[in-house]
């Protein structure tokens, strides 16, 4: 004699054949949808556990990762390393951006791509991935006569931070070419990369 199956099994069976995940919380016994599912911490460079909605995560990024907010569609940041020769010293960093009422996160990171040392810097939106390709973006780093654009759309927070850079899914930059950038590149052991870009809504 087959179990029985209950109406909650039926329903997350149903929506996994309409390509709407689900899962059960077996203490309320109620069907959780991906879209209510708490959203994971998206700093990057600690293993942190904390998840929550949107604007637990906000709080969370600004006073336990100290992350700065910048308002406005439009931005322009300056990062700079001392001796980016020292990979494992690399800081990978952080800023929010609040513009049309809503939260992206703008990643700038060292890693290495193979064995070629790469910074790659890219956008995720914090929410899901559906409201997510309503926007676009565009990152461009500059200077000494020469100019890099990038034209992309904000990943959701649904996706790691590392699923991201592993795509390299945005600004992807050589340390050699980096350091031409840079806005006093006449010692090579330095860094200035200013990264500007802004951030619209598709109609």
């Amino acid at each position: 004699m087959e179990p029985p199956i209950n109406d909650l099994q039926i329903e997350c069976q149903v929506n996994e054949l309409l390509d709407f995940p689900c899962s059960i919380d077996h203490h309320t016994r109620e069907v959780i949808t991906d879209k209510e599912k708490p959203y994971n911490c998206p700093y990057c460079g600690s293993k942190c556990t904390v998840t929550g909605d949107i604007q637990c995560l906000l709080e969370h990024l600004r006073n336990d990762h100290h992350v700065e907010m910048h308002d406005g569609r439009c931005f322009s940041h300056r990062y700079v390393h001392h001796n980016p020769k020292h990979y494992h010293h690399a800081t990978r960093m952080l800023t929010l951006l609040d513009c049309y009422g809503r939260q992206f996160c703008l990643h700038f990171e060292a890693f290495h791509l193979k064995k070629t040392p790469m910074y790659i810097a890219f956008m995720q939106f914090m929410g899901d991935e559906e409201e997510a390709t309503s926007f676009s973006y565009t990152l461009e780093v500059n200077g000494n006569g020469r100019k890099m654009t990038w034209q992309g759309v904000p990943r959701s927070i649904r996706d790691s931070h590392k699923t991201v850079r592993d795509s390299q899914d945005g600004l992807i930059i050589t340390r050699k070419l980096a350091l031409f950038f840079s806005a006093d590149n006449t010692n090579s052991k330095q860094l200035k990369l200013k990264i500007s870009g802004r951030v619209w809504r598709e109609h």
